[in-house]
Formats: structure tokens, C-alpha cells, sequence
């Protein structure tokens, strides 16, 4: 009887001692995932930054709007700050239209919000020199945090406040006026965000993308799942669309190699009222919104948005 109890002590003994080898093992290979997962995504948020965001100035480009402001008078610089104090820099260029009608009757001024890379200076000038499709509309572009002469660093955080504090400077510097947000590549997910929480008179998207893990998965296809979780910078425009409550213009090409096809096409249909929506075929990421055909659409929409003239203020 003993020998047979001492038996089962034994088998009970063996037993729990295998379980708690099973549960040790199970920690340590949990132990180790985390751990990876926490090198991952400290690595990702490490990297990412310096591939995504990729700040630049133009000393030469604001020397010479400096001029032209002088000389003119129809380049203005944009002084705002963002709710930490951040100091944020830009430029407006006037169209100088003579409506002689009330701010709510004239064209409505385009707030642009650049790609990757650019600047509000090099962007402006571009645009005093050779305004295309945005002709007669008054132009405003803001540098992003660490861009141009603009404080702080960029992060999905710091556009969104940035983006917001660009349209309310907008507004004060033209007051009554309507606006239309325009947003290039990187742009377009501060747009957006604008778009959603701002009174807009119309959106254009050149090159957009609906999350920044389309971006991210573009570069390497690997987050999915709780690799989600390693992601800075997600500027989920496919849910900012779902609160944009006017019919946006996108401009998006085929063979982007920067901006998933498809994500665009994705953000295009969430927005609640529709898109227009314009594919190319024949166009690379940074001339999407240069060509023939996506400069007739902006026009058509942009004359689309301007009141018609009257007669009163056709005089």
C-alpha cells in the first residue's frame, strides 16, 4: 500500500515538474518575442523618421520671394505658432484679382500643403513664376516643423497641429475668405485631417495615400498583424475622409512607385460624398499634378468652387 501511494506521489511529482518546465519554456520564448518585438519597434521608430521625413530649405528660393515682396508687394511671408510655441514659417502669393465684391464672392484661396522633401519658399516661387492651373487664385504654403525656416520636428503629431495652425493663419490673413486645401504626397494626409476638421470649400489630393501603412508596407511588406503596432506615422486619412463633408479631386498615377495605386483608390472611396477621381498612366509620383490633363481638372474644379461674376462685380 505505501509503495503504491509513494508511486503515485512520484507520477504526481514528475507531472507537475514537467509542467512547470512546459511553462517555463513558454515564458521564455514569450520573454524572447517581446523582446524582439520591443528591438523591432524601437528600430522602426528609429529608422523611419529619417526615411520618411525629409526636411529641406532654400535659401536662394527665399532671397528671391524676399525680392519680389519688396519690389511688388505680391508675396507676403506667413508667421504663425503652434499651441507649444513652435514657430512656423511660409509664404503667400497674391493674385491680385480685382473682384471688388465681398471676401465670401471672391475665389477662394488654395492652401497647399507640400510633398516630401519640398518647401514652402522653393513651392511659392515656382508658383509666382508659373502659377498653371492655380492662375487668379491666391496661394498659400507653410513649412513643416524642421522644414525651412519652421521649428520643431515632423511626426504625424506635429502635422496635424501644424496643419491646423497653417488654415486658421490662412483665415486671419484672409479674413471672409473660402478655402480649398491642396495636398501633394506627403501633403495629402495633412489635408485631410484639415479637410475633416475645418470648414473647406474643396479638396484636392495629388498622389495620396490612405494610411501611413500603406506607406510603410510600400517599403517593406511586413506590417501587418501587431507588427501595426511599430508604425509612427499611420496620418490615417481613409478615417479623417469619413468627416470631409465636400467632394474632393484626386490626382493619382499608375506607376507610382512612392504611393500605392490602389491606396489612393482606397482613400477615393471613402470619402462620403465621392471623389472625382483622375488616373494617369503615363506620369511619375512628383509630376502627378504637373501634366496637361491633371491641370485641366484642377482648373475645372478650382473655376467649379469660384463664384460667377456679376455684373456689379464685373464693373
Amino acid at each position: 500500500m505505501m509503495e503504491a501511494v509513494k508511486t503515485e506521489e512520484t507520477a504526481e511529482t514528475v507531472q507537475a515538474s514537467g509542467t512547470k518546465r512546459r511553462r517555463k519554456r513558454v515564458a521564455v520564448v514569450l520573454l524572447a518575442a517581446a523582446t524582439a518585438f520591443a528591438m523591432f519597434n524601437v528600430g522602426v521608430r528609429t529608422i523611419a523618421p529619417r526615411m520618411l521625413f525629409h526636411p529641406n530649405d532654400d535659401p536662394g528660393a527665399r532671397a528671391e520671394l524676399t525680392r519680389i515682396a519688396e519690389e511688388t508687394g505680391n508675396v507676403e511671408p506667413m508667421r504663425t505658432t503652434l499651441v507649444d510655441g513652435t514657430e512656423i514659417f511660409g509664404w503667400a502669393a497674391l493674385a491680385r484679382a480685382e473682384s471688388g465684391g465681398a471676401p465670401e464672392k471672391e475665389p477662394p484661396v488654395v492652401l497647399y500643403f507640400e510633398g516630401n522633401g519640398g518647401n514652402s519658399a522653393a513651392r511659392t516661387r515656382d508658383v509666382v513664376r508659373k502659377p498653371g492651373p492655380l492662375a487668379g487664385f491666391d496661394f498659400v504654403c507653410c513649412d513643416y516643423p524642421g522644414y525651412g525656416e519652421s521649428g520643431g520636428k515632423p511626426s504625424a503629431r506635429t502635422l496635424k497641429a501644424f496643419g491646423l495652425a497653417a488654415y486658421d493663419a490662412t483665415v486671419k490673413a484672409f479674413p471672409g475668405r473660402r478655402i480649398v486645401v491642396f495636398g501633394f504626397s506627403l501633403g495629402t494626409g495633412v489635408a485631410s485631417y484639415v479637410a475633416s476638421e475645418r470648414e473647406v470649400a474643396g479638396l484636392i489630393l495629388a498622389a495620396p495615400y490612405a494610411d501611413g501603412f500603406d506607406l510603410f508596407n510600400n517599403f517593406a511588406p511586413i506590417f501587418y498583424g501587431p507588427t501595426r503596432l511599430a508604425v509612427p506615422y499611420r496620418m490615417e486619412a481613409v478615417k479623417f475622409a469619413k468627416k470631409v463633408d465636400v467632394r474632393p479631386l484626386i490626382l493619382a498615377t499608375r506607376p507610382d512607385a512612392l504611393v500605392p495605386f490602389a491606396s489612393s483608390e482606397r482613400l477615393a472611396k471613402a470619402f462620403p460624398k465621392g471623389a472625382e477621381f483622375v488616373a494617369q498612366d503615363d506620369v511619375e509620383h512628383h509630376w502627378v499634378w504637373s501634366t496637361e490633363e491633371a491641370g485641366a481638372a484642377i482648373v475645372e474644379y478650382l473655376r467649379s468652387l469660384t463664384p460667377p461674376q456679376t455684373n456689379e462685380t464685373a464693373r
